[in-house]
């Protein structure tokens, strides 16, 4: 009988995908079109996804439109936690994750970053942020320049 890996899920995964779904035989399944996967608290929204049952792990990432303009970027929350980013790849068993051009509300402001890690207590450790109270993301008229940071969402920066 073959062991599942310890790494697996250990919860149930509901997901669907507005244009198709591929699930492969070795674990991994792809979601193409506004996708939304849900696995016990945490939620993800994006228009491409690539999820590894084995391994516990998914990518998201959004798509390029045929002007070349980011569509159905990755939008994820965790107990009321909530992110945008260009593509994040996350662990949902560790809880960890890896977002690139990540988007998140403090209070007032909003906390850009390029790089950025999610710890497995929520902490987002940033390198090369932007805080700024200004609503246009992608070129703030103003900013704080942060080159590393570490934030703990609702309690400091």
């Amino acid at each position: 009988m073959l062991q599942p890996s310890p790494d697996a899920v250990d919860a149930r995964i509901d997901y669907s995908a507005q244009d198709s779904i591929v699930i492969f035989g070795n674990g991994a399944a792809e979601l193409f079109g506004k996708s939304d996967v849900t696995y016990k608290t945490i939620n993800l929204k994006a228009d491409y996804m690539r999820v590894k049952m084995d391994s516990s792990t998914i990518y998201a990432a959004g798509v390029r439109d045929s002007a070349g303009d980011l569509q159905g970027i990755p939008k994820f929350s965790d107990n009321g936690q909530e992110y945008e980013s260009n593509e994040l790849t996350y662990n949902l068993k560790t809880k960890r994750g890896y977002i690139r051009h990540a988007v998140t509300q403090q209070g007032d402001g909003y906390i850009i970053s390029e790089q950025t890690k999610r710890n497995n207590d929520g902490v987002l450790t940033m390198a090369k942020g932007k805080y700024t109270t200004c609503d246009d993301h992608d070129n703030p008229h103003f900013y704080l320049a942060l080159t590393k940071a570490k934030v703990k969402p609702g309690k400091y920066i």
